[in-house]
């Protein structure tokens, strides 16, 4: 017995279309009118770590004992920062 199934295209993007200069303009800040302030995002890299297999367990262990909803490489980050910070008051 065969199973078929159709694969569509994902639908685009439609933009809004904005018809005059007015309706431009007041879609310009209507973001910043509701309080919503856009974040600029940080560029990030990723580079290869060895961490042993020992480590990285203890390291999820506690990650989920302590239930901060962070990552695994957010974790690692913050504590890099935190050693950076007290090594160069």
């Amino acid at each position: 017995m065969t199973s078929t199934s159709t694969v569509s295209k994902r639908p685009r993007k439609t933009e809004p279309t904005i018809t005059s200069k007015d309706d431009f303009i007041s879609q310009a800040g209507s973001n910043l009118a509701d309080g919503e302030v856009k974040k600029a995002k940080q560029k990030k890299s990723q580079i290869p770590v060895i961490i042993p297999p020992q480590l990285l367990d203890n390291l999820d262990k506690h990650i989920e004992a302590t239930m901060t909803g962070l990552s695994r490489s957010s974790w690692i980050c913050q504590a890099i920062k935190e050693k950076l910070d007290k090594d160069n008051p």
